[in-house]
């Protein structure tokens, strides 16, 4: 297992309606941004309800689609601190939450994935790497 390493999870909370300028969705705007700041990565979930400070829902409709965002973005705390007068800068209303967070980076570089592959796919295959009595 790969040594966890402390990290900030930057957590945004907004609308898809929402926008960056006359045209962009914020929640893109943001990504974009984040990305061009070099961030360590960026989703976007997309909810079919929701409601913030105005207590009015947040749903599809026919007028637009005012369904709740969040866009989650994990770095180390001096990234994320460089981010955050950018994105104050984006964004005329939402909620931003900030926590502490532990990393363990999972990629094909963890020792030992490769056999753990084939052993799996043998045991799928009922296939026994080694040979047997007789």
């Amino acid at each position: 297992m790969d040594v966890p390493h402390e990290a900030v999870l930057l957590r945004i909370f907004t609308t898809a309606d929402d926008r960056c300028g006359v045209e962009e969705p914020l929640y893109l705007a943001i990504v974009n941004k984040a990305r061009d700041m070099h961030l360590a990565g960026a989703t976007v979930l997309k909810g079919p309800l929701g409601f913030g400070q105005s207590t009015k829902l947040h749903a599809p409709h026919f007028l637009g689609d005012d369904r709740p965002v969040v866009i989650e973005i994990c770095d180390s705390q001096e990234k994320i601190d460089a981010f955050l007068p950018v994105l104050d800068q984006m964004m005329e209303s939402g909620l931003v939450t900030l926590e502490r967070a532990q990393v363990l980076q999972y990629g094909r570089k963890r020792s030992g994935y490769l056999e753990r592959l084939k052993e799996s796919v043998l045991q799928h295959l009922h296939i026994h790497d080694k040979p047997g009595p007789g």
